[in-house]
């Protein structure tokens, strides 16, 4: 990279960073961060990436010709392009960035840009970019177009491992190694190692008898624990037998069986064929991906197999020809709408991801390499043209349309209702895709329903499981389909008086302002500041207890919202009261059973109304009362409900209690209200000719 031919800034694109690169990350992600490899930043800014693998005990050099253009260019293993080319204005200079870059490299060159998709900066026109208000220059790419650049000056076809991110080998054998590894389902080996049986120690008093052969090998296995289980877990990993080089400790497994060949005989006697059987078959599905991916990629042709690949090729498909066969077999099946529809439902009936109804198969990306080998395949192919799919948190697969959606949410793992950052669909049909960014344009939506993507074993599971059961008792909570937009679903907490903490949907602990919503009708104010005693005095009757509110909003939702559907307008008499206010109310009153005090305390800290929930007194002009008290007593789950007559208001209450208690509160013969307690099959007889 020589001295800049123009006045643009580039320097001022460098960052500090106190955390990896994308490219960096994509590294440490593909398992070339482990130590093995050396690393040269070319084009490295401040140096955050290199300080940083420096601190990891990483061997890592960089130069960058305005912060440190005397440290000299080192060659190594990887050499990393991340976001230089793209703010060089000049063409030539490009071109030599790249060509010095990977001629540096041992293995591969990491090159990466800012794609236009992924940036909303602009500026005027200059040259074959824009220059920023900071003056700086930013040439914007596709990734087919960047492709196509590095095919260009490389003459080497790149791999794509995500968006604007690419490697390009130099080392032929690496590149098959890394490509076979994409591949490769390391859950299954996984799974099949947890298996692994632990070898009881036998008892004393069986020790002290006479040994069969069974208990002698047992006996054997367990003194040689470490080096059989390291060779057995190695047999799982490949699939096949290892042969000498591949022995974790070849020198002393020879000490202990004389040849390979006996110690791979022992363990199989010893272990069973069972797990081989399962390992054999899933490596096998591997590597048939791995060709099927081969012969969609026709433009990568190697001259020879890696020594482990031909080792494979021998022991699961016999000849070349053959896996070839099989990979183009498995290809075109990949291709076929009816069967990769066939493969969605029976990866949804194993539980590993959610079928909608127009078919399509929506799983975390943790999966992919437990799926099907065609939904594989299917996968590979969006892989060759946007890069590692993985790095999303979900996957979308369209069989009827040739499309796969990745979906990126913030805080995926650890929130019951993630919201979704970016959204990219890949077309396999015409080889592009679409990237959609959340935020500014596009209001970033709740995923609802969570668990139903995700398998047991995800982090959270259960609980995640237990919310969205419980969000599904609430029928306010629109979760069909995409579910209601997030600005409404808030709006709905907000009125059910309701919190998402943590994992758990939970009651609201906060004072919400008087002309909040409570319930769909209402506002606080309207339950708070009603009745004569609190019009003639002006007395605040503030609740001052979170739960009261809570009550308060319950008693809209499931009683007085039902009421007003049904006859429209009422005129509430008398609502919330707090102890002062009940202090200036003449008359009868009993705050320690008629729950119009709600939630509150007394100054001793006790509740002053035990039954908890909340009441109202209302009427509705023009209506018989009776006729509203039945539709109450008969449609919804009122606690209690006190009748005065026709045309009198009613008091009723809602808590979780639930005890449907209706009295009667007509004038005796002294003229004094009677209590009298009835059923509701009894009040539903009783006839509007009741006494006034």
């Amino acid at each position: 990279m020589t001295k800049k031919t123009s006045n643009v800034e580039r320097h001022r694109t460098a960052l500090t960073r106190y955390a990896l690169s994308k490219p960096m990350q994509l590294l440490a992600k593909h398992d070339f961060l482990e130590g093995k490899h050396t690393i040269f930043d070319y084009g490295c800014g401040k140096g955050s990436d290199v300080d940083i693998l420096r601190q990891n005990n990483l061997t890592a050099n960089g130069w960058d010709p305005h912060f440190c253009p005397e440290n000299p260019k080192h060659t190594a293993d990887i050499v990393n392009l991340g976001f230089v080319i793209n703010v060089i204005e000049d063409k030539t200079e490009r071109m030599e960035a790249v060509l010095g870059a990977y001629q540096l490299c041992t293995q591969f060159l990491c090159a990466a840009v800012m794609l236009g998709e992924q940036s909303p900066e602009r500026g005027r026109l200059f040259r074959d970019g824009v220059l920023t208000s900071r003056n700086t220059f930013q040439r914007y790419y596709s990734q087919e177009e960047f492709r196509e650049y590095l095919r260009h000056v490389l003459d080497e076809d790149p791999v794509a491992v995500g968006p604007g991110v690419f490697f390009v080998f130099k080392d032929k054998d690496a590149e098959q190694a890394f490509l076979e590894r994409r591949y490769r389902n390391r859950a299954t080996a996984n799974r099949l190692i947890s298996q692994l049986p632990k070898v009881p120690k036998a008892p004393k008093a069986e020790r002290a008898a006479r040994l069969t052969k069974a208990d002698k090998e047992r006996a054997f296995y367990e003194q040689h624990a470490a080096l059989l289980d390291a060779l057995w877990l190695r047999w799982l990993e490949l699939g096949r037998p290892p042969q000498d080089d591949e022995f974790p400790d070849l020198t002393a497994s020879k000490d202990l069986f004389g040849t390979t060949q006996r110690a791979l005989k022992f363990l199989q006697r010893f272990q069973g064929d069972e797990l081989l059987k399962l390992a054999f078959d899933s490596r096998r599905d591997d590597l048939t991906v791995y060709f099927a991916m081969r012969r969609f990629d026709q433009q990568r042709i190697y001259r020879h197999l890696p020594e482990s690949l031909k080792r494979d090729v021998k022991a699961f498909f016999q000849n070349y020809q053959h896996a070839q066969t099989d990979g183009e077999r498995l290809l075109f099946s990949a291709g076929n709408p009816a069967l990769l529809r066939q493969m969605c439902q029976h990866a949804a009936a194993q539980g590993y991801g959610y079928l909608d109804e127009e078919g399509a198969f929506t799983f975390h990306t943790a999966q992919v390499v437990a799926l099907p080998p065609i939904l594989r395949v299917y996968i590979g192919c969006a892989t060759f043209v946007f890069g590692d799919v993985t790095s999303a948190d979900l996957l979308k697969i369209h069989a009827e349309s040739g499309k796969l959606s990745l979906m990126k949410y913030d805080d995926f793992e650890e929130s019951p209702l993630p919201r979704l950052l970016e959204r990219i669909k890949i077309s396999l049909v015409n080889q592009r895709f679409e990237y959609y960014k959340y935020g500014d344009t596009y209001t970033p939506p709740y995923l609802y329903r969570k668990a139903r993507f995700l398998t047991p074993d995800f982090p959270h599971y259960a609980e995640q499981l237990a919310f969205d059961q419980v969000l599904a008792t609430h029928p306010e909570f629109a979760l069909d389909g995409y579910g209601m937009p997030p600005e409404q679903f808030d709006a709905t907490l907000q009125r059910l008086r309701l919190a998402v903490v943590g994992f758990e949907l939970q009651p609201a602990q906060h004072t919400p302002a008087l002309d909040d919503p409570c319930g769909q009708y209402h506002t606080f104010r309207d339950f708070i500041k009603c009745g004569a005693t609190q019009a003639n005095t002006g007395l605040p009757n503030l609740p001052k207890q979170p739960d009261t509110y809570n009550a308060l909003a319950a008693l809209a939702l499931h009683i007085i919202d039902p009421v007003m559907d049904y006859f429209g307008g009422i005129e509430l008499t008398y609502g919330f009261c707090s102890p002062e206010l009940a202090k200036h109310i003449k008359g009868s009153i009993d705050p320690k059973r008629d729950q119009h005090a709600a939630h509150e305390v007394n100054t001793r800290g006790n509740l002053i109304c035990e039954r908890k929930g909340a009441a109202c007194d209302f009427i509705i002009p023009d209506e018989n009362m009776l006729e509203v008290a039945q539709w109450i007593v008969q449609n919804t789950p009122f606690d209690r409900l006190y009748f005065y007559g026709n045309d009198k208001p009613l008091h009723v209450s809602y808590s979780d209690a639930n005890s449907r208690a209706i009295v009667l509160m007509l004038p005796g013969k002294s003229g004094r209200l009677v209590p009298k307690v009835v059923t509701a099959e009894r009040f539903s007889e009783i006839t509007l000719d009741c006494p006034r």
